[in-house]
């Protein structure tokens, strides 16, 4: 029970970690790709992740 208790919650904390990249992909952005590349590699900062996580909702939609 412990061990699927562990899975979920790392499951919940990858969909935390990545949901600057879910909103984008979700808003159809044209930056979603450089929006995931600085969330992947500089998302664990806070700082970073708070940054790209406004540039989620920031940034232009495609047409």
């Amino acid at each position: 029970m412990e061990i699927i208790f562990i899975i979920l919650l790392g499951i919940a904390a990858l969909c935390i970690y990545f949901l600057p990249t879910i909103i984008a992909a979700g808003r159809n952005s044209v930056a979603t790709f450089l929006i995931f590349l600085v969330n992947l590699f500089g998302g664990w900062t806070v700082a970073l992740w708070v940054f790209v996580f406004i540039w989620a909702f920031c940034a232009k939609k495609k047409e």
